[in-house]
């Protein structure tokens, strides 16, 4: 059974704690009204004042909470999920800060119909003129929720740029090159654009056409793909599962080679140790090359120069 606790900062506690001290300084007051019995305009306007103290208590409360609480959504492992939460945060603290006006205007029973139908014009005519924010922001929260890409994942878009994901907020995203150059693109163009993550792939593919010279025996070819073979399953650095391709075969021949195709998937996705396992394997197939007797080819041309020079008769 999994435990949920949540760590609060020193400035969030000194933050609660006067929102606790006023609500118990509202409740008492509150239990003191019955005792003192105030005449009726007197006593409604007290405790219509004492319920604002103690509404302003309660979501002044929340509004610091939405920090921590993001926070610990954003940043759970459980999860498994990475975000930029500042974004979230705010919303959220608007959120708050709406309802608490609402609930404000609730307790001194004032009337909001009317100024709930004003603000829904003018909401419609803020939509239309924000609709590009608002495009923006629901495509950001897709992103988030499809789990497409999160912060510090390597992606590609529209098979033309690859950088890494610095930040996800209200509007865009960061990217950053490996040109160390940022670059802010609006969440509703990542939302229908095609995204390669390279950070969630499982394994890294290896695929070589490895030439020996055309003067190579069968038998030499033959004892050259069997010690192939025995080192994509020995070497450890390969998966050999049964669900991953491996493909160590005679191709084919080119002008100058025999052909041979090695087809492999490596067992980490890891950039540095992919280039440890082909760094190994091409020092693998040097050696194996010159065990069976044979050699690498290279391209090769052959010239045949004709001799027209004309004799001289002495």
């Amino acid at each position: 059974m999994c435990r949920l606790s949540v760590g609060l900062s020193d400035e969030t506690k000194a933050a609660l704690t006067v929102p606790t001290s006023v609500l118990i300084v509202t409740l008492s007051i509150f239990f003191a009204l019955d005792v003192l019995h105030l005449p009726e305009f007197a006593d409604g306007f007290v405790r219509r004042l004492l319920t604002s103290v103690a509404v302003l208590a309660v979501f002044s409360s929340w509004y610091n909470l939405c920090g921590p609480f993001v926070s610990l959504l954003s940043g759970d492992s459980r999860l498994d999920l990475k975000m930029e939460s500042g974004w979230m945060e705010r919303v959220a603290r608007f959120g708050v800060v709406l309802f608490g006006i609402t609930a404000l205007l609730t307790v001194w029973e004032v009337d909001i119909a009317s100024a709930l139908t004003g603000v829904g014009v003018l909401g419609a005519g803020v939509a239309i003129a924000t609709q590009d924010l608002i495009r923006n922001l629901v495509a950001g929260m897709n992103n988030i929720s499809e789990r497409r890409f999160s912060v510090g994942d390597v992606v590609q878009i529209e098979g033309v740029f690859v950088g890494t994901v610095e930040q996800i907020d209200l509007r865009s995203t960061l990217l950053r090159g490996f040109d160390q150059i940022p670059r802010y693109i609006p969440n509703s163009e990542l939302a229908n654009a095609v995204v390669l993550n390279y950070s969630q792939r499982r394994n890294r593919r290896v695929k070589l056409s490895i030439p020996l010279v055309l003067s190579t025996s069968e038998a030499q070819v033959s004892e050259f793909c069997d010690n192939l073979r025995k080192h994509l399953k020995e070497s450890g650095d390969f998966d050999v599962s049964e669900g991953a391709p491996q493909y160590v075969h005679v191709e084919g021949l080119s002008d100058s080679a025999v052909l041979v195709m090695f087809y492999a998937w490596t067992n980490n996705p890891d950039y540095a140790d992919y280039l440890l396992v082909n760094e190994r394997l091409t020092l693998k197939i040097m050696k194996l090359a010159s065990t069976c007797g044979s050699v690498l080819a290279y391209p090769t041309q052959t010239l045949n120069v004709a001799d027209n020079t004309p004799e001289i008769e002495i």
